[in-house]
């Protein structure tokens, strides 16, 4: 998975995740609301941290905010 990643930031936005997990937008919006997926609010705008999803997809993170 992290080598399928190697070329994406550090920091994901809803849209870039979507298309690694080749869902829509508002699925990503879905699971980041339920707290399911560890994200970052920065403001208004929403981030996932690379690391934080290849954790949640391999089952080892539990989603949340992470605190900035």
């Amino acid at each position: 998975m992290e080598e399928l990643l190697k070329d994406y930031p550090a920091v994901l936005s809803i849209s870039e995740v979507a298309e690694i997990l080749n869902i829509t937008p508002a699925t990503v919006r879905r699971h980041i609301k339920n707290n399911d997926l560890p994200h970052i609010k920065v403001g208004r705008l929403v981030r996932i941290p690379k690391d934080s999803l290849i954790s949640y997809l391999h089952g080892e993170q539990v989603g949340k905010e992470i605190a900035v």
